[in-house]
Formats: structure tokens, C-alpha cells, sequence
């Protein structure tokens, strides 16, 4: 699989490459850009087209890095919580494999084995 994406990148890079080479006359034309508002306008500096779609790959290579980051450290918190749960679930598994069979942990909210008074139900 590794040899197959990089024989698909190698055929990805030549194409581009074809194709760079074929349209350079258009790519060279220089092209200022503009953004009309109400209020202004504002105008980019004169760049040739293959700097603005150089520009354009890198602007979405730092966007999908960003986002990549971000869910690189929320899946690394995400694994170092539950890292610390499965801690405390082998440890409650351990204290309950060296209790006698007889006793258990009682939870919570759970209804006692034992009457009010202390005394074994059934005694």
C-alpha cells in the first residue's frame, strides 16, 4: 500500500509538471486582485497566476495542519482520560479479585444486604 500512494504521488507530481510546463505563457500573465466593499476597496499587489495558486495550496496546507493539530490534541486528551479510567477500573477489578467471595463493594444508591438493625436478612 505504502508503494502505491507513492507511485500515485510520483504520477500527481509529473502531471503537474506537463502541465506547468504546457500553459507557462498563461500562467505568467500577472493578475491584481480586488475586493470591493461598500465602504472600500482594497487591491492585492500584481502577481503572476502561479504565485496566487502557489499561494492558494500553501493558505490550504496550513488550514487542513491546523485542523490536524487540533485533533491531534483533542484525540490525546481524549486517550490520556481514558488511560487514567481504565487505571482506576484495573485497580477496582483488583481490590474486588482479593476480597473473600462472600463480601462485595456496595454502591451508591444500591440496597443493603443487611436489615436495619445490622442483622443478616434470613438470620
Amino acid at each position: 500500500m505504502r508503494y502505491l500512494k507513492f507511485f500515485i504521488l510520483v504520477i500527481l507530481f509529473v502531471l503537474s509538471m506537463f502541465f506547468f510546463v504546457q500553459n507557462t505563457g498563461a500562467l505568467s500573465t500577472v493578475l491584481q486582485l480586488e475586493l470591493n466593499l461598500v465602504f472600500t476597496r482594497f487591491y492585492s499587489q500584481p502577481l503572476p497566476v502561479y504565485v496566487w495558486i502557489l499561494m492558494g495550496f500553501f493558505a490550504g496546507a496550513l488550514v487542513c495542519l491546523a485542523c490536524f493539530v487540533v485533533e491531534r490534541v483533542r484525540l490525546g486528551m481524549e486517550l490520556k482520560s481514558l488511560r487514567t479510567r481504565a487505571s482506576a477500573l484495573e485497580d477496582e477489578l483488583l481490590a474486588l479479585r482479593t476480597q473473600p467471595i462472600g463480601q462485595g463493594v456496595e454502591q451508591p444508591g444500591q440496597p443493603s444486604a443487611d436489615k436495619p438493625d445490622g442483622q443478616p436478612i434470613g438470620l
